[in-house]
Formats: C-alpha cells, sequence, structure tokens
C-alpha cells in the first residue's frame, strides 16, 4: 500500500511539473513580445519628446523674426546695411593661401562651379576614352564656319 501511494504521489507530482512547463513554455513567446513592445514603446516616447523640444526650439526661433531690431541687426551683418548718415569701412578679405604648394588636378575640378563641372560632362560623355581630349584630333578638319550674309530681295 505505501508502494501504492508513492507511484500515486510521483504520478500526480510529475503531472503537476508537466503542466507547470507547458505553462511557462505557452505564455514565455507572449511575454516576450509584450516585453519587446513596451521598449519599442519607451524608445517611441521618448523620440516623441526629443521632436516637442526641436519643435519649441524652432518656434521660438520663427518667433524672433518678427523682432525688428532682429531684422535690423541681420541685414547689417548678412547684407551689410547701413543707417543713413552712417559712414562705411570695407577692407578686403586676406588673400587665401594655398596650403599645398603644388595644386592637385582634380582640386581645380572640385572648386569650379557647378555650371562649368556639368557642361564638362556633358561634353565629354560623348567622347570615347581612348586617352585624347575630346575634340583634340577635330581641330585640323574643322572648316570655318561664316555667317549667311542677308539677302537683297525684298519679301
Amino acid at each position: 500500500m505505501a508502494g501504492a501511494r508513492r507511484t500515486a504521489l510521483t504520478t500526480r507530482m510529475t503531472l503537476l511539473v508537466v503542466v507547470i512547463c507547458v505553462l511557462i513554455l505557452t505564455l514565455a513567446y507572449p511575454l516576450r513580445l509584450y516585453l519587446q513592445q513596451q521598449s519599442q514603446l519607451n524608445g517611441l516616447a521618448a523620440q516623441n519628446a526629443d521632436q516637442h523640444k526641436r519643435v519649441e526650439a524652432l518656434k521660438t526661433a520663427v518667433a524672433g523674426y518678427d523682432d525688428p531690431e532682429w531684422t535690423r541687426d541681420e541685414a547689417r551683418t548678412r547684407l551689410h546695411f547701413t543707417q543713413p548718415g552712417e559712414t562705411v569701412y570695407l577692407a578686403p578679405a586676406a588673400a587665401a593661401v594655398p596650403s599645398s604648394p603644388v595644386p592637385t588636378p582634380g582640386a581645380a575640378a572640385a572648386e569650379a562651379p557647378w555650371f562649368s563641372r556639368l557642361w564638362s560632362d556633358t561634353v565629354g560623355a560623348g567622347a570615347p576614352s581612348t586617352g585624347i581630349a575630346p575634340g583634340a584630333g577635330q581641330a585640323a578638319s574643322r572648316q570655318p564656319v561664316t555667317a549667311p550674309s542677308p539677302s537683297a530681295t525684298p519679301r
């Protein structure tokens, strides 16, 4: 009888352990998703607070644009405007000293205005890549172009 009680008790304990394990495994995935979503919500809340701070700073900056004194100061510093009766002295800018004595070939192209680079890229796009500059071999074969003379016949 003691043996039967002992087997019944171990069977119940085993069944209880299996049920607890199944419950833990069943709840583990949804709990992990819940915690992950809470983490995302906290991150978005922090990002939202940063955005609100930025919006408030921008609103403050825009409110300053209505101030006539600020506008006057900006016109003086950026546009060199002066008040009537003021004398203005402008000093020439100091010449820029190149940092390297030997210019690199790519540096001149990078400093050229955007439209010059666009034009040179457009002109160079149709040239074959033989190592010869575009139009170098065509100079001798070109004929001089003359403007048409005005017609002497009345219209």
